[in-house]
């Protein structure tokens, strides 16, 4: 069973997160009284948003639940064991991490959670799964928001490089125990999905922070197609996204706008379109080359090659995996999110392990991820 993190180690090193939260322009705007046992729960936008909430909350001791495909990549694993941090299977019901986290709230402990599952890639808030209301419920304890604004647009997922700005965080209570009580699931669902919801774009299309600009390579696999004429595979250019085929130029800009509109309106404008050209072809597919890459041992690597081809009822891989010629099938209808590593991968979890298939053309993981998740709708 896991134990809350040790405070001969916690409070030094959460004490340098604090401080380099500070240094990387994070201020806490709203500070909540934290009554333990509780829950943390929190919006999820960028790599950094575990320093945020730890610096917020400091000198709180947290348990977050992680993904447990974290734990086999090699540079997060020490860190996460140091934290004591929960892994959980992502986006399947893990009844070993919610024992876990159920026995740290029961000690008393605080247990952080970013219910969203993946980070929000173009910068506003996913809908988390309903499990995290069942969970709530049956926890009983006092629950906490911890919302970061703008962490997007300081340290976007699309990219490993830093737009120095300001970060603002917020904490408040959301739950007592006697009202999860008095609630029905539904109702508690609905809170946390609107006490989460954050969308970058907006909230900076108002107030005009500023952020440094940076070069924007890979925003291109995010951002694929072109708003003017359609044309599919956009070129990144410094601070700007350029069509090949009729020349528009989308400016990225120092309030994190690209060509005057946030990146979430430009996704979602992008989004329509590929769903009504999907929906206008009832015999659509979609098709890649793919590397395969499971667990192995302690890490992830390399396991086949093959094909990933996505329809309305399936994602379907023929290939190889561990030597073997292999067909695996996933329901389209049991795969909400398609999470992925923009410009290189998307991500299926199925019986507690994940399958991330590697595809060359870099904006082709988007469109699965469009497309996959329309057909979930559907």
């Amino acid at each position: 069973m896991i134990k809350r993190p040790n405070p001969f180690l916690w409070l030094p090193l959460a004490g340098l997160l604090k401080i380099s939260a500070f240094l990387q322009g994070n201020r806490l705007i709203e500070k909540a009284k934290i009554k333990k046992p509780a829950i943390i729960l929190s919006n999820h936008a960028s790599f950094r948003d575990y320093v945020f909430v730890t610096a917020a909350l400091y000198p709180h001791r947290i348990n977050y639940m992680a993904a447990a495909k974290m734990f086999h990549e090699p540079d997060r694993r020490p860190f996460l064991r140091l934290a004591r941090a929960i892994p959980t299977c992502s986006f399947q019901g893990d009844v070993h991490a919610v024992a876990n986290a159920l026995s740290i709230l029961k000690r008393g402990g605080i247990v952080g959670i970013f219910p969203e599952g993946q980070i929000a890639y173009h910068g506003a808030s996913l809908k988390p799964p309903f499990s995290i209301a069942k969970f709530l419920k049956k926890a009983g304890v006092n629950v906490y928001i911890v919302q970061n604004m703008n962490a997007y647009l300081m340290s976007p997922p699309w990219t490993n490089k830093t737009f120095k700005g300001p970060v603002f965080t917020s904490a408040r209570q959301l739950f007592a125990p006697e009202e999860l009580s008095k609630l029905d699931e539904g109702s508690i669902f609905d809170k946390v999905s609107q006490g989460l919801y954050f969308d970058a774009g907006a909230y900076n299309s108002e107030r005009k922070y500023h952020y440094r600009i940076n070069d924007i390579a890979n925003l291109e696999n995010l951002i694929y197609r072109c708003p003017q004429c359609g044309h599919v595979g956009l070129r990144a250019d410094g601070h700007k996204l350029t069509c090949p085929a009729c020349r528009a130029e989308l400016d990225y800009d120092e309030h994190g706008l690209l060509g005057g509109k946030s990146i979430f309106a430009q996704y979602e404008a992008q989004r329509i379109a590929f769903e009504e050209q999907i929906a206008e072809d009832p015999d659509f597919t979609l098709s890649s080359p793919v590397t395969l890459v499971r667990y192995r041992g302690d890490g992830l690597a390399k396991t086949g090659e093959g094909t990933l081809t996505l329809d309305r009822e399936a994602y379907i891989y023929r290939g190889t995996d561990k030597g073997a010629e292999v067909t695996y099938r996933y329901s389209t209808k049991n795969v909400q999110y398609l999470p992925t590593d923009i410009g290189f991968d998307v991500q299926i979890y199925d019986n507690y392990e994940v399958y991330q298939f590697y595809m060359d053309t870099k904006h082709l993981p988007t469109m699965f991820a469009i497309a996959g998740e329309y057909f979930y709708r559907l």
